[in-house]
């Protein structure tokens, strides 16, 4: 009895090999690549199924060949059109504040002189004059505010892939020393480096869920000297509902400084926050 079960089992796989078909079954709106990662669990032992031209070549019996295609009908749907929307903010506040004494006090042919630091606008000064002499103190606090950002929008079907960019050429000086037998020969040039604003997308959707491999960047003109950029940028995969806004990452940097003299002190602090934002929808 054991024996002949034993070669039950092993006669089964040959008989459902015996009774399996081949059959085309053409796709109306999905690559093969998208449909064959799911369907091939479902094969059973045996089975082979493979894809190309826009078709599935599958050879399984009859009762796993409708299992397949009941899988596929509800995979082969038309592609959703998606629109992405990324948004990156760039947030700097430079804040300081101080105080200092100046005058100028003496007699006769002696005097002393302490100038004052300058006027700084949001500050105030007071003075005192009395017989030639002038004593005076001003306290200073400023803030300046600088606010840079970026909304782009690009359109993609469901698996494709987008990429925008928009931005200017950025003049840079190149000055390339080359020494040689009759000495160094100094040539100064200027070359272009293209910054700009954009990023580069590839969504998945599962229902109302959309998984993205995403790459954007944010660069700007740079107040350090002639020719230097702000840059940001970020690389991600990830993953939210359609319609709901997305925060990729961002950056946050803060310095804070205090400087002191004879008669004066004085503290700076610097901030600079960016971020960036991701929103899918679909276009109906």
């Amino acid at each position: 009895m054991k024996r002949f079960l034993l070669f039950l089992s092993a006669l089964l796989p040959l008989l459902a090999a015996a009774q399996q078909e081949m059959e085309i079954i053409p796709l109306r709106h999905r690559p093969p690549d998208q449909v064959l990662p799911v369907l091939r669990p479902l094969l059973e032992p045996g089975a082979v199924l493979s894809g190309m031209n826009n078709q599935l070549i599958l050879r399984a019996s009859p009762r796993n060949r409708d299992e397949i295609k009941r899988a596929l009908a509800a995979l082969d749907t038309p592609l959703r059109s998606l629109r992405i929307h990324v948004t990156q903010n760039r947030d700097a506040v430079v804040r300081s504040s101080g105080a200092d004494v100046y005058g100028t006090v003496g007699s006769g042919g002696v005097r002393i002189v302490q100038p004052p630091s300058g006027a700084v606008a949001g500050g105030g000064r007071v003075e005192i004059r009395h017989n030639g002499n002038v004593v005076g103190g001003q306290v200073v606090d400023s803030r300046s505010a600088r606010t840079a950002g970026t909304t782009q929008t690009v359109q993609v079907v469901e698996g494709g892939r987008a990429f925008i960019n928009v931005g200017q050429s950025l003049p840079l000086p190149l000055r390339q020393v080359v020494v040689g037998s009759g000495g160094a020969v100094v040539t100064d040039s200027v070359v272009y480096r293209d910054i700009g604003q954009g990023f580069y997308a590839e969504p998945r959707l599962a229902g109302e869920t959309v998984t993205l491999e995403i790459s954007p960047q944010f660069d700007t003109p740079g107040h350090a000297g002639y020719g230097s950029v702000n840059t940001q940028r970020l690389s991600t995969t990830v993953s939210g509902r359609l319609g709901e806004w997305i925060e990729l990452g961002g950056s946050g940097q803060q310095a804070a400084g205090r400087e002191r003299g004879n008669l004066s002190v004085g503290t700076a602090e610097v901030r600079d926050d960016r971020s960036v934002w991701l929103k899918v929808e679909e276009v109906r």
